[in-house]
Parts: structure tokens; sequence; C-alpha cells
């Protein structure tokens, strides 16, 4: 029998294990599973219900980062409250901070809203800039190149298969994004309000002006004083509608929307629910807000 096992092991190839990556947010995951489909097992740290800013670094992230071949995160401090912290007790040296295959999206692309001040009085500001970087479907593009070079270079022998699905992903998303904004441009040079600046990528691509947000400062939750000065704020501009993401709440927004009579839409933010991928996810945020059908 020891022989026979033996010759079947020198006749039937072994198993290829797939790659693991890690990825802090919902829309890598996604992002990765277009470039590498079968060939990775992903993991997301997150979903869409939750808000990236407050996650706590449980024993579960602790294990599966710890397996991981590739890490994706946004970075610019958008995971700076916990995910520090899992990837010291990772012991993972590849994947630690300024590791070969940790992969800050936002150390590729060019971040808006960089802060001209940092003090902790304009509340929680991000010193590199705005790190919700992934509403921008070129930022996915660039990113997907580098997610594309990491796994070849850790899986050399299917590199072609990651290229040819890569240039898949670009060729579709390049003519999508002609068609979005062609749909969009009746949303040009329009007027917002958010809760919190978290789809200004989205907005900066579409041409779509944020004149006020929700919180009276980056991470400060809204109260009554400043959404009475936003009532003003609508009086004096012509705002499209106000948008807030699925993990906010929707009392300050649904308030605002009533004393204003401005529609209150919740946008998707990331893959997850009902939007099952990065092309439904801007599909779907464009068809809400042109449903807000202010002229």
């Amino acid at each position: 029998m020891k022989k026979l096992l033996i010759l079947l092991s020198l006749i039937m190839p072994w198993p290829v294990m797939a790659l693991d990556v890690f990825t802090c947010e919902p829309e890598w995951a996604s992002l990765v599973k277009e470039i590498a489909k079968d060939k990775v097992d992903v993991y997301s740290a997150t979903n869409s219900t939750q808000d990236v800013h407050y996650i706590q670094a449980k024993p579960s992230l602790i294990a599966n980062i710890r397996k991981a071949d590739i890490v994706v995160c946004s970075g610019a401090d958008l995971e700076v409250g916990w995910l520090p912290v899992i990837l010291q007790k990772a012991g993972n040296a590849s994947i630690q901070e300024h590791g070969e295959n940790l992969i800050y999206g936002s150390d590729y692309v060019k971040t808006i809203e960089k802060p001209n001040r940092l003090d902790r009085a304009d509340g929680d500001v991000h010193p590199m800039g705005n790190p919700h970087i992934h509403l921008n479907p070129n930022n996915l593009l660039r990113v997907g190149q580098i997610i594309t070079e990491k796994l070849s270079n850790i899986d050399d022998e299917n590199t072609d298969y990651y290229q040819k699905n890569y240039a898949d992903f670009k060729k579709r998303m390049t003519e999508k994004m002609k068609e979005w904004q062609m749909k969009a441009k009746s949303l040009n040079g329009k007027n917002v309000i958010t809760n919190h600046k978290n789809m200004s990528y989205l907005f900066d691509w579409l041409n779509i002006k944020t004149v006020g947000t929700l919180e009276p400062k980056p991470g400060i939750p809204a109260n009554s004083n400043h959404l009475k000065l936003l009532v003003d704020t609508a009086k004096k501009q012509d705002i499209q509608f106000i948008a807030f993401a699925p993990f906010e709440k929707a009392q300050p927004a649904n308030w605002l929307s009533k004393q204003t009579d401005i529609p209150a839409i919740k946008l998707p933010y990331t893959v997850g629910n009902d939007v099952k991928d990065l092309f439904e996810l801007y599909d779907t945020s464009i068809n809400l807000m042109l449903q807000t059908n202010r002229k």
C-alpha cells in the first residue's frame, strides 16, 4: 500500500493552492477578484454596512491577515485605528509597513482635499488627503495595475492570466466610464450636501460640487445648530441632493431634507448587499443621483 501511495504521488500532480489576499475594504476585494478570479482566496476585513474608520482589531482579522500573501488597503490613514495593530500581531514580514506585499492604494494615486494645517480642533482630518479613493474609477485602474504586478511577482506562472484579466477589466471599465460621464452630464456643476466627505472622489470625477457636510467637522456627528446653518445654506444655493452612506445615520439627512424639500439619498459607497461588483457600484450611484430630478 505504501509503495502504491508513493507511485500515485509521483503520477498525480499536487493540488495548486490559491493565493490568500487580505483586503481592508470590499471594493479592493472586488478589484482583486476581477484580476485573479479563481486563483486567489479573497478576504475583506469590512463590509458595506461598516464605517472603516471605526473597526476593532479582532482576533479573526489577525488570523486572516497572518496567512495573507498580499494585503490591499486604501491607506492615507483610513485604517490607522486598527490595521497597524493586526499587522504587528500577524508576524508576516512581507506585509508589514513598507513590506513588499502591502499595497496602499492611496500611494499610487493623486489624493484630494489635503488639509492646509493639522490641528485636532479641526476634527478627524487625514494629513495625506482624502482616503476614499475608490470612487473615482481612474484610481481603480491605477491600483489594479499594481495588484496585477504584485500577483505576477508572487505567482509568475500565472502572469499572463493576471495581465489578460486586468486588460479585460481596464477595457470594460474605460468603456463604462465614457458611458457614465455622458449619462451623468446633467449633474455637472450641481451643488450637493453630504454627511462626510467620503463621496468626494465620485463627485470630483463627475464635476459635482460639495457645498456642505452634515458633520460640522470631520468625524463629529451632526448637531442641531449646524443643521440649522445648512438650512440657510440651502436657501442661498441650489442644492441637488443630500447624500449619505449605508453605514451613516439617516436622521440628519432626512431632517434637512424635510426642512428644505431637497431629496436625501443613500448612495451605496462600496460593493455589497445589492451592489455585486464595481460596475454596479457606479451604475447604482449615478442612477440614484439622476432620480433626484432637480433642474
